[in-house]
């Protein structure tokens, strides 16, 4: 075991004689204190790791005890109070935690284990600021106890209910309990966190009936299910509401019979009060009462059908049905047309009848029509169901008849009348711009004329296409190409909405645009002809062409120049009025109008040639030049050779090492005769090599040194 400093200062006490007073001895014992918690702050621990076990297995059967045991390894440097934080959980959830000092092993003990303690388990321990979670175990326990069902009444009165309960006291979660009656049928279903579910359920139809009841526990992933509870018997005794009907004169009758139904409870119960009584026929109440109803009514057709005398009482409902046949009197009248599309100014008429009339009651001629227009009578004093007319806007609506014998009127389905508008004359129009041997659009319609419409695109009295308008908002459309501007006006329309002949519509007349033909880019004066400074002229020229035109130019593929004509012309001209060397080049113009298809000519080459003047200019120019050239080299060298005379008498000089291969360089001072007697003959230099004050260009003169002329430099010499 390591020394630590408390241990030190126990064994120097131990070693002293016992010869200290009071106040020596309680400033060792603070000592020891302030010693003792120094040391344990300053101890090291460490948290190795942490695991958990399920005791006495993971599978377990119900009602079996288990222990989680979370055992603990830690390391730490000297004997001291550590605080272990314990945590167990279920899933996710808390379900034990203890603090404890210095115990490495931790149980959580569930007694007689349920189902419901089937979970994912983990237990997580906590050091001052150290912490460690456990390896996960699943616990799994089967066995779920048998339900036990009970019932308050094991004899009940139709519709009365009996109260049950399904309980398993040793279980526990969260429970979904299910009662059954006979056959399986599902009564009533409860969910609850408690062990028992109480329900009162009515039972229905009279007779033996058995009760059952099953029940899950809720858990993750999956829920476990129960067996079935106990069966009990329960008798159910009949309630005595049940009714009976009469039906007179017969169950087969004939319209305008009466019908008379009677709808009763033979035997009273023993509150009639609470006793109610309805003839039903589908969804409607006929008649309702306590005990006894009566129900007459002179019927018709749709009386026919099934009804119902119910009895309720409570929630106990009881019925007996039959069935009600009533034949027709005579059918229902129909409304028809003759014809049944009419045009203006047509005629036209209109026929109510019913084909069945009951022979054995009424006769044919018993029975009355009567039409109408928009709900008023049209045929006052006329009875035989017919109506003619001259078809016109005017009789346009709703028609209707209605049959009548007896008291008893039948209507027919209305008709909608409409007198069709023959077509007016058509219209022929063009869509978007007409170009010459490009396909473009037709577009032909009437003003007036019901539909559908038939139209025909013709083209010199022949048939070019048909199309047929059935809906509002439909066009009838044709496409067409010409390669003549004459052509468009062999163009007509027909159309027709009752049957040939139609109406036929004038020729097509539109703008027709013919598209510009292949240019030609004619240059005045002629290519050889042209001299600076003159005028010229890049004419560009179509054969063909609707207006507007635009002429464009280009010089090396690049435009230099626009023009739109708007007249008649066929041509544009782009004008250079002095033209210079530099307009020499690659031309090539181009024509475009509304056809978008734009031609370029073939390419001209221009070349500018040299003005006459300048010519003659350069013809005088270039003799007198070589001329003056002649004579200035003439003076020069003139002037070397008498300098170099006057030079060699004055002076002869003499280097102190010659050398063979040695150059000389002749250098005039301003101040020599040579400079002053050429001053006005001679270019005077500007200091830059090869370039003349004047602007000319010139060279400086190196002669080579040889022994003839070594004495034409300055240098040290030797008398």
């Amino acid at each position: 075991m390591p020394v630590t400093s408390a241990t030190r200062a126990m064994r120097e006490i131990q070693q002293r004689p016992v010869r200290m007073g009071r106040q020596p001895l309680c400033l060792l014992l603070a000592t020891l204190f302030s010693t003792w918690q120094v040391a344990e702050t300053q101890a090291v621990f460490t948290l190795n790791s942490v695991k958990l076990t399920v005791l006495p297995g993971n599978n377990v059967e119900s009602g079996t005890n288990v222990t989680l045991r979370c055992v603990a390894s830690v390391s730490h440097s000297t004997y001291f109070p550590l605080t272990y934080k314990y945590t167990f959980y279920k899933g996710k959830q808390v379900v034990y935690a203890k603090n404890v000092t210095m115990t490495d092993e931790m149980d959580y003990p569930i007694k007689e284990a349920r189902v419901a303690d089937s979970e994912i388990y983990k237990c997580h321990l906590k050091i001052q600021n150290k912490e460690g979670d456990s390896n996960t175990e699943t616990l799994k326990v089967t066995g779920l106890q048998t339900p036990v069902l009970m019932v308050g009444r094991t004899e009940v009165t139709e519709g009365e209910k009996v109260n049950a309960t399904c309980s398993a006291p040793r279980e526990s979660g969260s429970f979904i309990f299910y009662f059954f009656e006979k056959n399986n049928t599902e009564a009533e279903r409860v969910v609850t966190t408690k062990n028992t579910a109480q329900v009162a359920i009515t039972l229905k139809p009279a007779g033996k009936t058995s009760l059952t009841c099953q029940y899950i526990i809720m858990l993750t992933p999956t829920n476990v299910q129960s067996n079935r509870s106990n069966e009990l018997q329960v008798t159910v005794r009949e309630l005595p509401i049940s009714p009976s009907m009469v039906i007179r004169p017969n169950r087969s009758i004939i319209e305008g019979d009466v019908l008379n139904i009677t709808c009763s409870v033979n035997m009273a119960p023993r509150h009639p009060s609470e006793l109610t009584v309805h003839l039903i026929k589908g969804s409607s109440v006929l008649k309702f009462g306590n005990n006894n109803i009566n129900y007459v009514k002179a019927v018709l057709a749709e009386d026919s059908g099934l009804y119902a005398c119910k009895s309720e009482m409570g929630n106990v409902q009881k019925s007996f049905n039959d069935t009600v046949t009533v034949a027709e009197l005579f059918s229902k009248p129909v409304l028809r047309m003759d014809p049944r599309e009419v045009f203006e100014n047509d005629r036209f008429s209109l026929e109510c009848n019913s084909e069945m009339v009951n022979s054995q009651r009424i006769h044919r001629n018993d029975v009355r029509y009567y039409i109408y227009k928009d709900g008023e009578l049209i045929t006052p004093g006329s009875f035989d169901g017919r109506y003619s007319n001259t078809a016109n806007t005017s009789l346009n609506g709703n028609y209707s008849c209605k049959a009548q014998a007896k008291w008893i009127p039948k209507s027919s389905t209305a008709i909608v009348f409409k007198a069709k508008l023959l077509v007016s004359r058509p219209v022929i129009r063009a869509i978007g711009d007409v170009i010459l041997r490009r396909p473009f659009r037709i577009h032909c319609y009437c003003e007036k004329g019901s539909l559908p419409i038939s139209y025909t695109l013709m083209k010199n009295k022949e048939k070019v296409n048909i199309s047929t308008v059935s809906q509002p908002g439909d066009q009838a459309i044709f496409t067409a190409m010409i390669h003549k501007k004459e052509e468009i006006w062999h163009y007509t329309c027909d159309a027709q909405n009752k049957g040939p002949p139609g109406l036929e519509s004038a020729p097509l007349n539109t703008h027709v645009i013919e598209p510009a033909s292949r240019p030609i880019l004619a240059v005045v004066p002629s290519p050889e002809e042209i001299v600076e400074g003159t005028h010229l002229a890049l004419i560009c020229k179509i054969e063909k062409g609707t207006h507007p035109i635009t002429f464009t130019w280009y010089r090396r593929g690049k435009p230099v120049f626009k023009k739109v004509i708007n007249q008649s012309e066929l041509y544009a001209s782009y004008d250079v009025m002095a033209v210079r060397k530099d307009h020499a080049d690659i031309y090539h113009c181009e024509a475009d109008n509304r056809a978008k298809q734009a031609v370029r000519s073939k390419d001209v080459t221009i070349e500018v040639k040299m003005a006459m003047w300048k010519k003659i200019a350069i013809g005088i120019s270039v003799p007198a030049f070589l001329v003056l050239i002649a004579l200035i080299i003439f003076y020069r060298r003139g002037v070397l050779r008498r300098g170099r005379g006057e030079t060699g008498a004055e002076l002869s000089v003499k280097p102190s090492s010659p050398k063979s291969d040695d150059s000389l360089t002749v250098s005039l001072a301003h101040d020599t005769e040579v400079y002053n007697a050429n001053k006005g003959a001679a270019p005077h230099f500007d200091g830059t090599e090869g370039r003349a004050a004047n602007g000319t260009r010139d060279s400086v003169a190196s002669l080579p040194a040889s022994n003839s002329n070594r004495s034409s430099y300055s240098s040290p010499a030797t008398v």
